[in-house]
């Protein structure tokens, strides 16, 4: 399996780029605020096809350019200035937890592009009951050893000069709810830069401000391609919400991972596997 990294210059900044295995290209967005590296788990599908993963604006080894650029407009246009600088005419599209919000909301804006779209774990949902329902889930699942750990990175100068790993550990504590075992964690490459680490503390609610001026609801009913919605069963993000994007999108297939959290690729490989290869595999999406 070889690996070829490149960056792809856009207006503005380049962007990061790995290219895994053969075949047609699927390309990855995982959650934007963290960089490629944890999606890297993935490469389990690159003997299918050719695995596409990049850091987004302001994470792993792409700079954030303006902070003002931060919003989902923006990385759809990034994900746009993406394909057309790595020549692609057509693709399959995966996104994962807030990446997911993204991969929809660009297949919508192009449905030319897009000929497979895989939909993993979606959050956070824009449905107040179901965002509030995944705030509680998280912090039920919190421990007093959690908050003690957090408050301890909090105050340490480490965290104050934003240190990569420490700064990751500070964000892993605050996810650890998303894991049905803990210790999956430690399984992980992250890949914490200099660049997440500035960045990451306030990306994600920086970002989903911004979601509701893309009028998802009204965006997800444009989705065209082939699409699958795949929801673990565990995860704090309601189960509802993987089922109301799948409704939303016309044909959509569900697939509930049953025993499954956030992190299917990694925690139940197996089953996510299984279903992603027989949608793959599809004539509809070849």
């Amino acid at each position: 399996m070889e690996t070829a990294t490149r960056a792809v210059t856009l207006d503005d900044i380049e962007v990061s780029v790995v290219r895994v295995g053969t075949g047609g290209p699927l390309l990855i967005c995982g959650g934007p605020q963290l960089g490629h590296s944890y999606m890297r788990q993935l490469d389990f599908l690159a003997d299918a096809r050719e695995l596409i993963y990049y850091d987004a604006r302001g994470s792993g080894m792409t700079p954030l350019g303006a902070s003002s650029e931060l919003t989902f407009a923006r990385a759809v246009a990034d994900l746009e200035g993406l394909r057309a600088g790595l020549g692609l005419e057509r693709f399959g599209l995966l996104g994962h937890s807030l990446g997911g919000h993204v991969a929809y909301l660009y297949a919508s804006a192009h449905p030319d592009r897009v000929d497979s779209l895989i939909l993993v774990d979606v959050g956070p949902p824009f449905a107040v009951d179901q965002a509030a329902a995944l705030g509680i889930a998280m912090t039920s699942s919190r421990t007093p050893d959690d908050d003690a750990k957090l408050a301890e990175i909090q105050g340490s100068a480490a965290f104050g000069r934003r240190e990569p790993k420490v700064v990751e550990d500070f964000i892993l504590n605050i996810y650890a709810p998303f894991f049905r075992d803990r210790r999956s964690i430690e399984m992980v490459d992250w890949g914490f830069t200099a660049i997440t680490a500035a960045n990451v503390l306030d990306y994600e609610e920086r970002l989903v401000a911004s979601l509701a001026h893309e009028n998802p609801m009204a965006r997800l009913a444009m989705v065209r391609c082939p699409t699958l919605v795949a929801h673990g069963e565990l995860d704090p993000i309601p189960v509802a919400f993987g089922r109301f994007l799948a409704d939303a999108i016309p044909g959509a297939e569900f697939a509930l991972l049953p025993g499954a959290s956030h992190f299917p690729f990694i925690e139940d490989r197996d089953q996510f596997e299984r279903a992603v290869r027989t949608f793959l595999s599809t004539p509809a999406t070849a």
